[in-house]
């Protein structure tokens, strides 16, 4: 499901499953924004979508263990999991998970390969990731960071040429807009004067409480 990627810090230019990305990013946006009345269970709710999209390439059952990745061995599993840049997974933080941001990208190494998973999918996997990414069901659920604005993984970004950048937002670094790439997860930071107007407006109102 996962794959190792090279951190090579290139700009990726738009891909040919560009509607597909637009439609992920915009569903993800109310997603992170809302407060779900239900927690996600992982047993109930995640396992399952792992056992349809992912087990076939990464489990004991089938053994296989591509890119190092076991998603029924929840030992294994739980080192992907960690308030760090090198986790996967980052609890409470789904805007900040990499395991989320291939789900949603259109870059080579989005996953399941060739497939999509429905919008109630994501959804459950964002909800499960923000109440902080626990195997348990009755663990303590992270609260709710009203403060802090939630943002896609994956959004466009227009420079001055015409062409579309498939980027996330990290933060604004003087006359810069720090992007993480989807295929690698590196940031680049990209002058903001040689982005259109609308999209150096878009950093911006990302940078803004």
């Amino acid at each position: 499901m996962l794959a190792k990627e090279k951190r090579d810090g290139t700009l990726m230019p738009s891909s040919k499953r560009a509607p597909m990305s637009l439609l992920r990013s915009s569903l993800l946006i109310p997603l992170f924004a809302a407060s779900s009345a239900f927690a996600a269970d992982f047993k109930k709710d995640i396992q399952p979508i792992l056992e349809r999209n992912c087990y076939e390439c990464h489990s004991l059952k089938t053994g296989k263990k591509k890119a190092g990745f076991v998603f029924d061995d929840l030992k294994t599993f739980k080192m992907d999991i960690a308030d760090n840049d090198v986790a996967q997974i980052r609890p409470g933080k789904p805007s900040e998970s990499h395991f989320l941001e291939i789900l949603v990208s259109d870059g080579k190494n989005h996953m399941p390969p060739n497939e999509n998973l429905s919008g109630a999918e994501i959804k459950k996997i964002t909800e499960w990731i923000t109440e902080g990414a626990s195997f348990e069901k009755d663990a303590p659920k992270l609260a709710p960071t009203a403060a802090k604005k939630s943002l896609p993984p994956i959004m466009s970004w227009t420079n001055v040429d015409g062409k579309t950048i498939k980027a996330g937002f990290v933060r604004l670094d003087g006359d810069h807009v720090v992007l993480r790439m989807p295929l690698n997860a590196a940031e680049v930071p990209y002058p903001l004067a040689k982005l259109s107007e609308a999209s150096q407006k878009l950093a911006r109102d990302c940078a803004a409480p």
